[in-house]
């Protein structure tokens, strides 16, 4: 499973505890060595083709240190986007989309969360990223649901007056 732009978050961890093989990539490379300290867990370190490999015991979990426009790898069976396509401004989405699809297999389980507010009162990071614009990068995606996020959103939208946040949850079909 990929899991791109992954800074520290608990999702890997849990993720690699269901059993998947997680790999996930980060620029900083603090974020990692943070992820492995609050995780309470070691891992083997590996340079190679410019990324730094943070793999954990039994290897379940690998953390890449490095861009993730220039990461390649084998094809991915799964992708969880928790937090990605949400970090990046418009004008790098495209790109973004169009590298993460040469990371899957053609048939590869996708999971996307996206949040949707009124971008004209705060701008991101996060970002709003609507549903059009999700059908336009990933057509076989569905949205499979969907929650207020109001009492979860950062500071800075809640001073901007937000009323609306939500999080969207997108998935392949039969996933």
């Amino acid at each position: 499973m990929l899991v791109p732009l992954c800074g520290k978050s608990a999702d890997l961890l849990w993720l690699a505890q269901q059993g998947f093989d997680v790999t996930g990539v980060e620029l900083s490379e603090i974020a990692v060595r943070s992820f492995f300290a609050g995780a309470g867990i070691g891992f083997e370190l590996e340079a190679s083709d410019g990324f730094l490999r943070f793999r954990s015991p039994g290897n379940r979990l690998t953390i890449v240190c490095g861009d993730y426009f220039q990461y390649t790898d084998e094809a991915f069976d799964a992708l969880y986007d928790r937090a990605a396509l949400v970090a990046l401004p418009p004008e790098l989405r495209p790109g973004y989309v169009a590298h993460t699809r040469t990371l899957l297999k053609a048939d590869a389980a996708q999971l996307l969360i996206t949040l949707e507010y009124d971008q004209s009162r705060a701008d991101g990071p996060p970002f709003s990223v609507l549903p059009d614009e999700v059908n336009a990068y990933w057509p076989g995606l569905r949205r499979a649901g969907e929650l207020s996020a109001l009492d979860n959103m950062p500071p800075k939208f809640q001073q901007a007056g937000i009323t609306g946040f939500v999080e969207a949850v997108w998935m392949t079909a039969g996933t």
